[in-house]
């Protein structure tokens, strides 16, 4: 089984759990608010994203998590700086080479699918990830591709089918 889809948004990282003290006791939160300037909260940005993902794949697939060993390729396409917008040259696509990391953007993805997509993330047995800037004609967003896994060895190497298939 294959299911692909594309998320029309600005892709965000999940943000590091945070740890808080309690009395004798160390709470570990997730991030789900920033703290402003004037002391009030705003949601995080990762809230949003995460939502968006899972409305995109429930639009997309409507079936039951899938179950066994999965692959998950993921790219994410940043929007382009605007130091990096010309009138008169071509814009490709350009590698993302900075922050943020790529694995923290894999998780944002792949906790949102949790339930979805799949029972735990802990199924995604391979998968490719990539950054890139926007060329001049493209909005950002996030291309995923899950595949189910051939459970087999063909030359002592996992049995899936491949990009060109």
């Amino acid at each position: 089984m294959e299911i692909e889809l594309r998320i029309p948004a600005v892709p965000v990282p999940q943000p590091r759990p945070r740890a808080q003290l309690a009395g004798n006791h160390v709470h570990i939160h997730e991030v789900t608010s920033i703290k402003k300037t004037d002391g009030s909260r705003r949601a995080h940005p990762i809230v949003a994203f995460k939502s968006t993902v899972r409305m995109a794949f429930q639009s997309a697939y409507t079936g039951a998590p899938l179950s066994g060993p999965l692959r998950v390729d993921l790219v994410f396409v940043f929007p382009r700086p605007t130091s990096l917008i010309w009138k008169k040259r071509p814009m490709p696509r350009l590698y993302h080479a900075k922050k943020p990391d790529r694995d923290n953007l894999d998780k944002s993805v792949l906790d949102a699918l949790k339930g979805l997509a799949w029972n735990d993330d802990a199924q995604v047995a391979a998968g490719y990830i990539e950054k890139w800037i926007a060329a001049g004609d493209e909005q950002p967003h996030v291309d995923i591709r899950i595949r189910t896994l051939d459970i087999g060895e063909f030359n002592g190497e996992p049995k899936y089918a491949t990009a060109g298939s």
